[in-house]
């Protein structure tokens, strides 16, 4: 849906009780394409208020919101969904970023193996950024790669060992460095 936050913004929202700071409304909406209007739920938490030189404060919400066809009140389908919105974001990055929707086979088990190896690349990279750069936790599996593993270098052999150099200008070689010296640091 485009423009979701514009369309919410002025719908009536109303207080969940007992959470503080979460307001949640529904309406019934057809998206383009569709054959019907469906009814959707939202729910939005405040996230933080400004007021330093304005008149009127500046809420900021982050939205959620979901198109359901059971009775659930918003707050439900919020607490029911949330997780599985989070899967689905996973398949996603698995599927597209991760290359595992390009890579076809006939035999059950091969897809499943392709699969669990995109998920666990995407765990090794989620591991290798928790452990060293935090601030950039939020990049994408397909970011990352373009940083890290699209890398202009060349694999040199010297001393019966290998060497990675790096382009003296390379725009990224300095979180190269730091991921190097914390993964050098790693200790089992």
């Amino acid at each position: 849906m485009k423009d979701l936050e514009k369309k919410l913004s002025g719908k009536n929202w109303r207080k969940v009780k007992n959470q503080p700071g979460v307001e949640a409304t529904e309406f019934v909406y057809q998206c383009h394409g569709w054959k019907k209007a469906r009814r959707f739920v939202a729910v939005r938490k405040l996230v933080s208020i400004e007021t330093e030189g304005l008149l009127i404060p500046k809420l900021t919400y982050d939205y959620f919101c979901y198109v359901v066809n059971e009775t659930y009140t918003p707050w439900e389908a919020h607490k029911k969904y949330a997780k599985r919105a989070t899967s689905e974001n996973w398949i996603e990055w698995c599927k597209n970023q991760l290359a595992a929707g390009t890579i076809r086979t006939d035999d059950f088990w091969a897809t499943s193996a392709i699969f669990q190896t995109c998920i666990m690349a995407y765990n090794l990279l989620c591991w290798m950024m928790l452990l060293h750069q935090r601030k950039h936790l939020s990049e994408e599996p397909s970011t990352i790669r373009r940083w890290f593993i699209h890398t202009p270098a060349k694999l040199i052999h010297r001393a019966r060992r290998y060497i990675l150099t790096l382009p003296v200008n390379y725009v990224f070689k300095d979180r190269w460095g730091e991921i190097e010296n914390t993964l050098s640091a790693l200790s089992f």
